[in-house]
């Protein structure tokens, strides 16, 4: 069997533990092992002792994880030197004993092996059933390695498990992930505002369940809008994404949501200082489906008042999911919805305000079709903004948009070489303005208006070889808005060569489009400027290496070039959205990226991260090459944790960044308009660094686990400089904030 085989070569404790086992013990013992339920505990399975005779005893059990409820699957029950029995997917066993008492152990991988006495007496009821629970490891011999493939149709870093809620510096959030992972720019933290590889932020999309959104995170201390639990994986493609993803130059953010377990019901609550939340899971048609209840609320405007008496802010969001089988795949109805307010307390001074509501609603189906997958969804939802800051302009905005999107995948292997994906999305979104101001600029970003978005995709993978992978891709993006219909193809190509046993070189290029786009992506204030402006675009290439090292280490280096063309603000002097607010500017990014890593599954895990970039533009009118807005030439993370044992953790981030470049105005003015002395120049906000440090404390019960986690974001309270002016004497003022960010929060599962 193959547990024998993993037996045979187990660590010296294992081997110790069995041959406390070695002979069938003659003496009883006087009481079971406390930590199992009921007292004495059985164990078996379908394959019997071969000790077994007519007088045997049949023992029932069922194996569980302590904490969880987790039925253990494929767990080995040891006596002396030979596995006797495995729990089937269950967790149940059944093994036959002869009369007496005897010592077995109970293994399985990622958690505690368990000694239980079973007493095999004649009269024992053949119904009776043990519930025998094992501590699950509390350190890193407790996660087993989960090997994601590499995506053969692009590069990506793939994170799962504990590295999506409990990396230090991102408050335990799956999707703020991407900020510490090469080729990232946080904007001004601690918004989740992202630039990727020198592009501006409005060039990055986000995908859930490859659905685009208009966001993933809520506008201020950005925590997702998606509650972890519905979280399984986050890829990231910093550049070069497969076909079937379109309509964005720079990088993409690809979420994943789990199927919620269907063996029985779920639970978890989450109280922190910024916020409270929980989920209920509950099997249905005898778990052929489930049911899945999430929301959160932010009390943030309570603290905000100690700190700020003048203004509020709040966020809020909820979660419904439906999966059941259907057919020969899995239909799942998945409704979500999130929102965000920032104003003055007093409503007779509307000097700042914003308001963001999102709500969405998609049908998705998953199934096999003859030999390969078919994946069928439809999306409907609205979204809705409101702004008005009278420093910016003097427009009052508010815009409500309704979505339509639908799309078709399938992907299947044709040879034993050669694999495919082909398919079709389609998306209708309608824009109208509730109240603003006349007249409307002359790009029709506030006018009623609607763009339909279509494109279709094929891409194939071909393995040669072992070591070889080559994935062309072709997609074709129809873009219809303004009366103007535009046909934009994006080839591609990957490339993945493996020299040596364990390197590999990879290379991509390809060709993106995307209609313009604000430089930080508002919902509602979408798909404008195909006729007034034009598309967006990129020529994307980049060659790297990826190799194992010793001690569970990998190392990834990737350098990159690509040229750009993307709708940048049109002036810098002004910021009045009644004049021309955007123009196409060109302009190129290059720099190489690295990143040393640690698998999750190890006691002490993390990573090193570092960009060296520099993102460039061509300004008018003299067709100046300067830095853009952008440009952040070195940036750095080093994200480590360790697990204590007996539920502790620890856990820090370093992160390091040069300054971006900088419009300096005149003290009181956002334009040189009637300001007197020198005239506008460009400076460099100031360097900025943090150390942010996480602990977690893991108390495992026997029907539930609690967890409490403490996180201090910028322990070294450094000042977030996010504008600069010049007096009237010549010197620059820096405005600034020093905050610390705390995160202190229990959680509870069962």
């Amino acid at each position: 069997m193959i547990r024998q085989a993993l037996l045979r070569s187990a660590p010296a404790l294992t081997l110790s533990s069995a041959a406390l086992c070695i002979v069938l013990c003659k003496s009883a013992y006087a009481q079971a092992d406390a930590d199992v339920d009921g007292g004495a505990s059985d164990a078996g399975s379908d394959v019997a002792s071969p000790t077994a005779t007519v007088e045997s005893i049949k023992i029932r059990a069922r194996l569980l994880g302590k904490g969880d409820k987790e039925p253990l699957v494929g767990a080995a029950v040891v006596l002396g030197l030979e596995v006797v029995a495995e729990s089937d997917d269950a967790g149940r066993v059944e093994l036959l004993l002869p009369p007496g008492t005897h010592r077995l152990q109970i293994q399985q991988p990622g958690y505690t092996p368990l000694d239980v006495v079973v007493d095999a007496r004649v009269g024992r009821s053949m119904n009776d059933e043990t519930i025998i629970r094992l501590s699950p490891r509390l350190t890193g011999q407790r996660y087993e390695t989960v090997v994601t493939p590499p995506d053969l149709r692009a590069d990506r870093i793939s994170l799962r498990q504990e590295e999506l809620t409990r990396t230090p510096g991102t408050l335990g959030d799956p999707l703020r992930i991407i900020e510490v992972l090469p080729g990232v720019s946080q904007v001004v933290w601690p918004a989740a505002i992202y630039t990727v590889r020198g592009a501006n932020p409005g060039n990055t999309g986000f995908f859930l369940d490859g659905v685009r959104m208009p966001s993933l995170y809520h506008f201020a201390l950005g925590p997702s809008v998606i509650h972890p639990f519905f979280i399984e994986q986050v890829d990231f493609y910093p550049g070069g994404y497969p076909a079937r993803y379109g309509r964005y130059v720079s990088g993409i953010v690809s979420a994943k949501s789990t199927q919620p377990k269907v063996d029985r019901a779920h639970g978890s609550v989450d109280v922190r200082l910024l916020d409270a939340g929980g989920i209920v899971a509950i099997p249905i048609n005898g778990g052929q489906g489930s049911v899945a209840v999430a929301g959160r609320v932010s009390y943030t405007g309570l603290l905000l008042s100690l700190l700020s008496p003048d203004f509020t802010f709040n966020y809020w969001d909820y979660q419904a999911r439906l999966e059941h089988n259907l057919a020969k795949g899995r239909l799942t109805v998945f409704v979500f919805g999130s929102g965000d307010h920032l104003g003055r307390k007093d409503e007779n001074k509307q000097d700042l305000f914003a308001d963001v509501s999102t709500h969405r609603m998609m049908v998705r189906w998953v199934g096999g079709l003859g030999s390969g997958r078919l994946e069928l969804s439809t999306l409907v939802g609205r979204d809705s903004s409101s702004t008005f800051i009278p420093e910016l302009n003097n427009l009052p905005v508010a815009v409500s948009s309704l979505i339509s999107a639908s799309r078709v995948g399938y992907e299947r292997s044709l040879f034993t070489t050669l694999a495919l994906e082909t398919g079709v999305d389609l998306e209708i979104q309608s824009f109208s303005p509730q109240s603003v101001a006349t007249p409307f600029p002359p790009q029709n970003l506030l006018v009623e208006r609607t763009s339909l978005l279509s494109g279709a995709y094929a891409s194939l993978v071909y393995r040669p070889k072992e070591w070889l992978s080559i994935a062309p891709g072709l997609r074709y993006d129809l873009l219809a808005q303004e009366g103007v219909t535009r046909l934009e193809p994006g080839p591609r190509l990957n490339i993945r060569a493996r020299v040596g046993s364990s390197t590999w070189i990879k290379a991509s290029a390809g060709r993106f489009v995307q209609l313009p786009s604000l430089p930080v992506t508002v919902p509602g204030f979408e798909n404008f400027g195909l006729q007034s402006i034009g598309t967006q675009r990129s020529l994307q290439g980049s060659l790297g290496m990826e190799t194992k090292l010793p001690w569970s280490l990998t190392f990834d280096t990737t350098v990159f070039y690509q040229l750009l063309r993307v709708s940048d603000l049109a002036s810098l002097f002004t910021y009045e959205v009644q004049t021309s607010l955007l123009e196409l500017r060109d302009g190129r990014s290059y720099g190489a990226e690295f990143m040393l890593r640690r698998d999750v599954s190890k006691q002490l895990y993390g990573w090193i991260s570092y960009t060296l970039s520099k993102s460039e533009r061509v300004y008018p009118p003299l067709n100046t090459v300067a830095a853009s807005d952008w440009d952040q030439r070195h940036i750095l993370n080093l994200v480590t944790s360790y697990r204590l044992g007996k539920g502790y953790q620890v856990g820090g981030r370093l992160h390091y960044n040069t300054g971006r470049p900088y419009p300096i105005f005149n003290e009181g003015s956002l334009s040189t308009s009637g300001n007197s002395g020198p005239p506008i120049l460009y400076g460099k906000l100031p360097d900025f660094y943090q150390i942010d440090v996480r602990f977690d404390r893991r108390w495992v019960f026997d029907r539930y686990t609690l967890d409490f986690y403490l996180e201090l974001i910028n322990t070294t309270l450094t000042e977030q400089v996010f504008d600069m002016k010049r007096r009237s004497d010549g010197s620059i003022d820096r405005r600034g904030f020093r905050i610390a960010l705390p995160s202190i929060g229990v959680h509870a599962e069962w």
